[in-house]
């Protein structure tokens, strides 16, 4: 995968505004390249956290939404 876990990044949401932001999980580092936490599941490529509107948000993203 390109990113590495904690690096920081620039997300591009569909509507094309950015954010930046970091990775948390990477889908590589699970079995079955499936994020699975206590807190978080999904099958994406990535979970980032970035900061929308003053609040710290995460969001499953694939690599290609990624700079």
């Amino acid at each position: 995968m390109k990113f590495q876990k904690g690096q920081e990044i620039i997300y591009t949401t569909l509507t094309g505004k950015q954010y930046p932001g970091h990775i948390i999980h990477r889908k590589c580092d699970f079995p079955n390249n499936y994020i699975d936490t206590d807190f978080e599941h999904g099958g994406f490529d990535y979970l980032i956290r970035i900061v929308r509107e003053l609040k710290d948000e995460d969001v499953f993203v694939n690599e290609k939404d990624l700079t």
